[in-house]
């Protein structure tokens, strides 16, 4: 018999698919916050306050002994559910306290090179503030604005190796405000926030389907053109950090 016959070639076996091949996808759930610390700070620019507090101002004006607490007349704007107080006197001075921010988000994530994956996903986002004027301690408000954002950008993975990756990823997000709640009452100032974000993470893949992740990163936010005062007003270039599960397709 010919040698060939007797030896033959072995049939070649087909590579095993690795994690990082690209078509695949990635669902996850995600939360995040802020990291800097939420911030007093007095201001002397007006204000849409809630329209009760005509009779509180006019209460305590009639009560003030010294004209350095006149209270000045507002100029009311009856197509706004809020008065807007326009003065250089000092009862417009306020303190103002922004919660750090709160972030749910479902993520998905399309894997279409070997290191590179596009990401989308759809956000929840809610900022709480709470504001007072120092010379009349019993007039405060607080301010719940929730907004709904879709996210789009990419992913690069840096390294890998077991169970752990890291990557860096970058993008932007568009909000759109959804509802605006001073002290229960809404109002009509519901803007659209555009930010900028790059972010570090790193993931650990419990199995080959789902993993954990943690990411920090840093957005900037640009002004939404209104009156409303909130964190991302405080602080547009925000840090944060984001946490959840991701489950893998296409493996």
């Amino acid at each position: 018999p010919m040698i060939s016959e007797l030896y033959p070639e072995p049939t070649p076996v087909p590579a095993k698919k690795q994690a990082s091949d690209a078509g695949k996808w990635t669902i996850g759930l995600n939360a995040s916050g802020g990291l800097l610390a939420s911030n007093n700070s007095a201001y002397t620019d007006s204000l849409y306050q809630k329209s009760n507090m005509i009779g509180m101002l006019d209460e305590a004006q009639s009560n003030a002994d010294d004209d350095y607490y006149h209270v000045p007349t507002a100029q009311i704007n009856y197509n706004h559910p809020y008065y807007n107080y326009e003065s250089s006197y000092t009862i417009t001075e306020h303190l103002s306290k922004h919660r750090l921010p709160i972030r749910f988000g479902l993520s998905l994530h399309y894997q279409f090179h070997p290191r590179l994956a596009f990401m989308s996903g759809i956000s929840y986002t809610r900022l709480y503030s709470e504001f007072s004027f120092p010379l009349y301690g019993n007039i405060s408000y607080s301010q719940r604005l929730h907004y709904i954002g879709v996210p789009l950008g990419v992913a690069w993975q840096l390294w890998a190796a077991n169970r752990f990756s890291v990557y860096l990823a970058g993008g932007a997000m568009v909000e759109k405000c959804v509802s605006v709640s001073i002290d229960g009452d809404y109002t009509g100032q519901k803007p659209w926030q555009w930010s900028v974000n790059g972010a570090v993470g790193a993931e650990y893949a419990f199995t080959s389907l789902l993993g954990a992740y943690l990411e920090p990163s840093l957005g900037y936010y640009f002004s939404d053109g209104t009156q409303l005062e909130h964190y991302y007003k405080e602080h547009p270039l925000a840090p944060s950090i984001e946490f959840g599960l991701r489950m893998h397709f296409g493996r």
